[in-house]
This record gives structure tokens, C-alpha cells and sequence, in this order.
């Protein structure tokens, strides 16, 4: 699947964790990664996701992962005193619930 944000296009691709696991060993100081829910990869404009997990879980990483990003293509990640992950954790975790609170929001909108 592909998608633009800030005329750029991205890609979305479904890999296995063991490729995924190759990606982040082989551009990071680290590792020990044991397990990869999925890769942002700035310069091709990719994002992986981990095909092997279920379903529930690939929408939470790609929502991670698209915070990555947003957070890429728009210069955020220079800012000095952000921590990228806990945002990236935060935003993923909480976008159902703001969607439904916001979707109820402008159901009842609509009936008044």
C-alpha cells in the first residue's frame, strides 16, 4: 500500500520478523533485538510491519510506525528535549479512543 504525507510517498510493506530483526541489527549500536513489531525506514520512505503478529497488533505498530513518520516529515525529530518513542507510544495507544470519542462527538453533533 502506498500513502503521501507532505508530498512524499510512502510504502507499507508486510515482512517477517526475522527480516525485520536484520533491518534494525544492521543500522543500530545494538544487537540483541529478539523481536521487531516493525521499521520505519526513513531514506526509501518504507514502513515494515511484522506480518507474523495477529491482526490487532499490525494496526497498533502501524500506527507507531506512521507517528515515525509524521515525526520524519516534518522535522520534529531535531527538536532536542523530544523523546520520539514515548511519543510514538503514546499517540499509538491512545488514537482509537480519541477516534471513538470523536466519532460520537459528531454523531450527536449531527442530531441536534
Amino acid at each position: 500500500m502506498e500513502f503521501k504525507i507532505n508530498n512524499d510517498t510512502w510504502k507499507i510493506l508486510n515482512k517477517d520478523c526475522k527480516t525485520l530483526l536484520e533491518e534494525l541489527n544492521s543500522h543500530s549500536d545494538r544487537d540483541d533485538y529478539y523481536f521487531a513489531f516493525g521499521v520505519t525506514k526513513y531514506p526509501t520512505h518504507e514502513i515494515w510491519i511484522n506480518k507474523e503478529m495477529s491482526r490487532e497488533q499490525q494496526i497498533k505498530t502501524l500506527k507507531h510506525e506512521l507517528t515515525h513518520c509524521y515525526i520524519f516529515n516534518y522535522g520534529l525529530y531535531n527538536v532536542p528535549s523530544f523523546n520520539e518513542e514515548m511519543v510514538c507510544d503514546l499517540v499509538s495507544s491512545i488514537n482509537d479512543f480519541i477516534n471513538e470519542v470523536v466519532k460520537k462527538y459528531k454523531e450527536e453533533k449531527n442530531n441536534e
